[in-house]
């Protein structure tokens, strides 16, 4: 497959990286020289300097035979535009634009102007958002569409996984779970086997079922609350919508933001929240409002220092839970060490969310773990499929990759390695990204 991106931002340079590596044929355009740079010596691909909307740029890139474009430059006038260019003058089939701005789905039919798929990332970073605070805010969360998940658990000193294997693990809470991957505190990503030992610093996720997986939470020291009041640090996009989409169930929710003209403006439209005019890093304005009696801390500025800072701080005054917006992978890790409970990354939602456009088909969702050193590929099992009707320990899966949950006729189930996979049964494959190619063509 032959994709050209535009963009070596964030989202685009974490694209093409992990593209590159499952083998396909990738061409990047970047306008700034510092960025075109950095991505030309440290991605596998062809990195052309200039603007997206140039059209011999667009062809020294490659659009000629491209089979994709995707536009996710910082600039949603230029995504657009490009995307119309490519429109008229290439045949691509597919094209896939970011869009910050959700005005503009409303004044333009988007198929009009050649885009065939668009992601703005503050609505998914707010979905994410909604849903790990509505199963308890105590870890990461990754919903599939069948009744079982995936939560991220960082291993410290006091945890009851440390320094036992996963074997001693299952025996000891006799639950029905799957320990999916390991994430080494020195980088190093283990798709684990029964002999493989949790360490300290570790960031391992967990698979299972809702019920049993909020038991083994539990067991590692987190309890089950309920959610009520909530504090959002944070009026911009993402915080409203997760405002809006956090509403009902009786909830108190206060919004705070450092700009008053903004606080007016968001008073007016979420009448059930309180607005309050303030700074996310002022200890007494979180003295004032209680902010230490609250059952979740939502960081969601602009600055990821005040996120991570806002969050740490939140816990550390009582707080029950804290959720932080990071993108920057070192804040990340920081924040999973430092007791932060979750972490929502608008660029990973944002990456998944094109993963899952590319790989639809088969596939019907893709989740990219560990800053993409993993993916859990959501499909449904065909009648030709070379995995259909054998026994999971008895398919020819690359080293690294690990069916973790199947849906079959509405039943959910954990597999084991003598599980018989069928044709329609709807399975979750964890693999490391270098597996991918070989597990889509088993599939």
């Amino acid at each position: 497959m032959n994709i050209v991106i535009a963009g070596a931002g964030g989202v685009g340079y974490h694209l093409a990286k992990q593209l590159s590596e499952e083998k396909k044929n990738i061409s990047v355009i970047e306008k700034d020289i510092d960025k075109a740079t950095f991505a030309h010596e440290n991605l596998d691909c062809l990195v052309v300097h200039g603007e997206a909307t140039d059209l011999k740029v667009l062809k020294e890139a490659g659009c000629d035979k491209a089979d994709m474009f995707i536009a996710v430059t910082n600039s949603d006038e230029v995504n657009m535009i490009s995307c119309l260019i490519v429109a008229q003058n290439f045949d691509i089939p597919k094209k896939i634009v970011r869009l910050r701005n959700a005005h503009y789905t409303r004044y333009f039919t988007l198929k009009n102007i050649g885009i065939d798929y668009v992601i703005n990332p503050e609505i998914e970073a707010a979905k994410s958002i909604v849903n790990t605070v509505n199963f308890g805010a105590s870890s990461d969360v990754i919903l599939f569409g069948i009744d079982i998940q995936m939560r991220g658990l960082y291993i410290d000193s006091k945890s009851p996984f440390k320094d036992k294997s996963i074997a001693e693990i299952k025996q000891t809470l006799k639950k029905n779970f799957i320990i999916s991957g390991i994430k080494r505190e020195n980088g190093e990503f283990i798709i684990p086997a029964g002999s493989t030992r949790v360490m300290e610093n570790d960031y391992i996720y967990v698979t299972a079922k809702q019920d049993t997986i909020n038991e083994v939470v539990e067991y590692t020291g987190k309890s089950s609350i309920k959610i009520k009041n909530i504090a959002i640090f944070g009026a911009n996009n993402i915080g409203i919508m997760a405002a809006k989409g956090l509403m009902g169930n009786r909830r108190n929710i206060k919004i705070i933001d450092k700009d008053y003209e903004r606080c007016k403006k968001v008073a007016s439209q979420i009448k059930k929240a309180t607005v309050i005019h303030g700074e996310a890093n002022d200890a007494e304005l979180f003295e004032e409002e209680g902010i230490g009696n609250f059952d979740v801390a939502i960081t969601t500025t602009e600055n990821e220092e005040i996120n991570l800072l806002s969050a740490l701080y939140a816990k550390n005054i009582g707080t029950k839970r804290a959720i932080a917006l990071l993108d920057k992978p070192n804040y990340i890790m920081m924040a999973k060490k430092l007791n932060v409970d979750a972490v929502i990354s608008p660029k990973l939602t944002t990456v998944n969310s094109i993963l899952r456009f590319i790989r639809k088909g088969k596939i019907l969702g893709v989740y990219s773990i560990f800053s993409g050193d993993a993916e859990a590929l959501e499909l449904v099992v065909s009648k030709d499929s070379k995995i259909s009707n054998k026994a999971i320990k008895d398919l020819k899966l690359p080293k690294g990759c690990l069916i973790v949950a199947v849906e079959r006729n509405s039943e959910n189930i954990i597999p084991d390695g003598n599980f018989i996979v069928k044709e329609n049964d709807k399975i979750v494959i964890f693999t490391k990204k270098e597996h991918i190619p070989a597990v889509e063509k088993i599939i």
